[in-house]
């Protein structure tokens, strides 16, 4: 009898003890595929959101460019006539680039690139300027159409040129710096009649862009969503098809 009572003590130990692990073993196995769950989403989710910052190692905060611990302004330098002017123009000008030149003692570099005409800034004016005069409006109408002709001509194009200004070390110092020296070179090229402007980060980025794309005529600002991100995902490139059209 006693024996009896043992072996069925035993076997209902057994039995909630298979429970138990057959539970614990549930519990793991369900948290290990939740874990695997996430890290396949949050890998799904980084491939699906490919920037600059992870292809080109580029950083744009406000109107600087970020390449490792090397931070950049990049300026819009102007054009002049040069032939158009007097000898004398011509010599004051020369005076003031060699000043400008000799006065440069940080990293800087130029280049220049073709761009397509945008007019879409000028479009923007003019619709937001109404009139009731009919034919002001179809004027307004004809300008219109004839500047979105003008900007979608792929067989017109300008030559735009850029000076990048450099400081290696801290993003504070950084700033401090660069507005510095672009202020000092914009005031030395203005003496040259030379008007510049500093690219804030919707213009740095469109120029990224248009560099990468040479036969594209679109500007990210124009893309609304996903416009920064060098990947586009099925979503993205639904809502970024529609704003085009």
């Amino acid at each position: 009898m006693l024996i009896m009572i043992i072996f069925l003590v035993l076997t209902a130990l057994f039995i909630i003890g298979t429970a138990l692990y057959i539970n614990y073993k549930k519990k793991n196995a369900d948290k290990l595929k939740q874990s695997k769950n996430k890290d396949t989403q949050k890998k799904r989710k980084s491939r699906s959101k490919k920037q600059l910052l992870d292809i080109l190692q580029i950083k744009i905060k406000d109107n600087i460019i970020c390449v490792g611990n090397r931070y950049s302004n990049v300026i819009q330098l102007g054009n002049i006539d040069y032939n158009m002017l007097s000898d004398t123009e011509q010599d004051s000008i020369e005076n003031a680039l060699i000043q400008t030149t000799l006065a440069i003692d940080y990293p800087i570099q130029f280049f220049s690139t073709t761009e397509f005409i945008d007019t879409s800034n000028v479009i923007s004016i003019i619709k937001e300027n109404n009139t009731n005069n009919r034919k002001v409006r179809e004027y307004k109408e004809n300008l219109i159409e004839y500047l979105q002709k003008l900007m979608e001509n792929k067989n017109i194009s300008v030559i735009k040129n850029y000076a990048i200004i450099s400081y290696d070390g801290s993003y504070e110092k950084a700033l401090e710096e660069l507005n510095r020296r672009a202020l000092s070179f914009i005031g030395n090229l203005l003496r040259a009649k030379i008007v510049c402007e500093v690219l804030d980060e919707n213009e740095l980025y469109n120029l990224i862009y248009r560099e990468l794309n040479k036969n594209s005529a679109l500007y990210i600002s124009n893309l609304k969503e996903g416009g920064k991100n060098l990947y586009v995902g099925k979503k993205q490139k639904t809502k970024r098809n529609k704003y085009i059209r």
